[in-house]
C-alpha cells in the first residue's frame, strides 16, 4: 500500500506552486482581456474610405430589396413556414421531408449588414459564424424560407458516408463541469466520441450510441429535433488556405465557381450543390 508524503515543507511547496499558477493564469485573463480592448479601440478609430461607405450602402440596400421581395412571396403563398417541421395543415403534413446540410459561408460583400429577418432565421438555425453546418428536416415550405438566406449559405443532400465523416470528425456538444477550484458549474464544450454520453442523454428514446444518431437523422424520425438541438454546430475548415502563389490562384479558381448570384427576383429560387459531398470532404 502507497503511503502519502505528509511532509509539511512538500505540502507548503505544493501550495505555493498552485497559488502562483492560479496568479500567473489571473494574470494572462487581464491582458487577454486589455489586449482586446485596446484591438477593438483601434478598429473603431479604422479609417474607413468615402468608396467603402457608398459601396456598403449600396449592398445593403440591395439585400434589404431581396429581403422585401422574397418575404412577400412567402407570406402570400399558403404554405405554412417553420423550420421546426410542426404543421397544422394537412396539406403541409402531407410533404415530404429531406435531409439537407446547411453550411454558413462567408458574406459575399465585407461590409455587408445581415437583414433582421435573415438573421434570426441563422440564429435559430445556429449558424452565426461562417464555416459552420448544421442538419435541416426539410420540406417545400422550409426551403422557400431558406430562401432568405441564399446568399449567405450552401445547401445540399450528404450520403452516410459523408454524415459519418462529419460526427467522427466535428460532432462536438456542451457538457457542464464543476470547476475544482471554485466548484462553480461551467459550459464546456467537448467533442462527441463517448457513445456513455449519448446513452445518457438520450436512454429514454432508446438510443444508445451515435450510430444511432446518424440513423435516426437519415431517416428523419421524430427524434430529429431533440438530437439536432442537442448537437453543436459542426465546424468545417476554411476550403482553401494559406498566402502563397499556389493559394492565391486556388482561391481565385475556388471564388470563381462558387460565385454567389444575388437577384431581386420574387421567383429566385434557393439552388442545392449537385456533389455536396465533395464539398463537405474539402472542408473536412
Amino acid at each position: 500500500m502507497a503511503i502519502l508524503n505528509s511532509n509539511p515543507e512538500i505540502l507548503l511547496r505544493k501550495r505555493k506552486n498552485a497559488d502562483r499558477k492560479r496568479l500567473e493564469k489571473q494574470e494572462q485573463i487581464k491582458e487577454k482581456i486589455a489586449a482586446s480592448k485596446k484591438a477593438k479601440l483601434q478598429q473603431k478609430n479604422k479609417f474607413i474610405r468615402a468608396e467603402t461607405l457608398l459601396s456598403n450602402h449600396k449592398s445593403n440596400e440591395i439585400e434589404r430589396k431581396r429581403i422585401k421581395k422574397v418575404s412577400k412571396k412567402i407570406n402570400n403563398s399558403d404554405a405554412p413556414t417553420s423550420l421546426s417541421g410542426n404543421h397544422n395543415d394537412n396539406k403541409a403534413e402531407n410533404q415530404e421531408y429531406k435531409l439537407l446540410f446547411v453550411i454558413r459561408i462567408p458574406n459575399h460583400t465585407k461590409g455587408l449588414k445581415i437583414p433582421k429577418k435573415a438573421f434570426q432565421i441563422m440564429q435559430v438555425l445556429k449558424l452565426t459564424e461562417s464555416n459552420t453546418g448544421v442538419f435541416v428536416k426539410a420540406n417545400e415550405s422550409t426551403i422557400k424560407l431558406l430562401g432568405l438566406i441564399a446568399p449567405y449559405v450552401i445547401i445540399g443532400q450528404p450520403s452516410i458516408s459523408s454524415i459519418r465523416k462529419l460526427f467522427q470528425k466535428r460532432a462536438r456538444i456542451m457538457v457542464e463541469e464543476a470547476d475544482s477550484e471554485t466548484g462553480q458549474v461551467q459550459s464546456k464544450v467537448v467533442k462527441l466520441d463517448n457513445n456513455q454520453v449519448v446513452e445518457d442523454k438520450f436512454e429514454d428514446l432508446g438510443l444508445i450510441c451515435i450510430e444511432d444518431l446518424i440513423h435516426e437523422l437519415i431517416n428523419l424520425t421524430d427524434n430529429f429535433i431533440p438530437i439536432t438541438s442537442w448537437l453543436l454546430p459542426f465546424k468545417l475548415n476554411a476550403p482553401v488556405n494559406g498566402w502563397g502563389p499556389q493559394a492565391k490562384l486556388a482561391r481565385l479558381q475556388y471564388a470563381n465557381d462558387h460565385k454567389v448570384e444575388v437577384s431581386l427576383a420574387q421567383d429566385y429560387k434557393l439552388k442545392e450543390v449537385e456533389d455536396f459531398d465533395a464539398v463537405i470532404d474539402q472542408q473536412n
